[in-house]
C-alpha cells in the first residue's frame, strides 16, 4: 500500500465526529427537572420566610379571655407589645413577671401590652397561667393560629414591638427581659 492509500485508509477507519443533538427524550428530562428544581426553590423561599421586623404590622381580630375584643388598628397612637405565648413554654414561663412589670410601668405613658395564647391544649390551662402570673393586661386565643400565621410566628415566645404609626420595631425571639424591653419602650415613647 502506498503513502496515499494507507492515509486513505486512516480515514475511513477513524469516525468523523458527528456533531451531538439533545434527544427529544433528553430535551423532555431537562424540562421536567428544570420545572422540580423551580418548585423546589419556591417552597423552600415560602418556608424560610422570617418574622416581619419591619413594615407596617399586619392588622388583626382578637377575642379576649375576659369576653371583650380588640383590632389592632383601633390602638394606633400608642406602642404596642404583642407577645405570642403558650403555658407549657418554659421560656414563657420566665418572661410573664417581666411582661407583666413592663404593662404595670409603662401603660399609662402610652404602652398597650398584648398576650395572644397560641398552640395552648386548653383554655383552662391558659387561664391558669393568666391567674398564676396575675397579668392584668389583656390577653386572647388566637384560634385557629390566623394571627400567629400573619406575623409567622415559629414557636413561642415571640414578641414585637410596634410604634405609635403601626410600624414594627424590633422583633424579639426567646424570652424578652424588661431590662432591655424597657430601653426600647422608652424611645418609643419620647418619640
Amino acid at each position: 500500500m502506498s503513502e496515499v492509500e494507507q492515509l486513505e485508509f486512516l480515514d475511513h477507519a477513524v469516525p468523523k465526529r458527528r456533531q451531538r443533538r439533545f434527544s427529544l427524550g433528553t430535551m423532555v428530562l431537562l424540562t421536567g427537572f428544570l420545572a422540580l428544581a423551580l418548585a423546589l426553590a419556591l417552597q423552600l423561599a415560602r418556608q424560610n420566610a422570617t418574622q416581619p421586623t419591619g413594615g407596617p404590622a399586619p392588622d388583626f381580630h382578637l377575642k379576649l379571655f375576659d369576653g371583650g375584643e380588640l383590632r389592632l388598628s383601633e390602638l394606633r397612637g400608642q406602642v404596642l407589645l404583642l407577645n405570642f405565648w403558650a403555658s407549657w413554654c418554659p421560656p414563657c414561663r420566665d418572661e410573664a413577671p417581666d411582661l407583666q412589670a413592663l404593662h404595670s410601668d409603662f401603660s399609662e405613658a402610652g404602652l398597650t401590652v398584648i398576650g395572644i395564647n397560641i398552640l395552648e391544649s386548653s383554655r383552662e390551662k391558659a387561664l391558669d397561667y393568666i391567674n398564676e402570673f396575675g397579668i392584668s393586661y389583656p390577653n386572647g386565643e388566637d384560634t385557629g393560629q390566623f394571627i400567629a400565621k400573619l406575623y409567622r410566628v415559629e414557636a413561642p415566645p415571640e414578641s414585637f414591638l410596634i410604634d405609635r404609626t403601626g410600624e414594627i420595631q424590633r422583633f424579639v425571639l426567646g424570652a424578652l427581659s424588661y431590662d432591655d424591653m424597657s430601653r426600647s419602650i422608652r424611645e418609643l415613647l419620647a418619640s
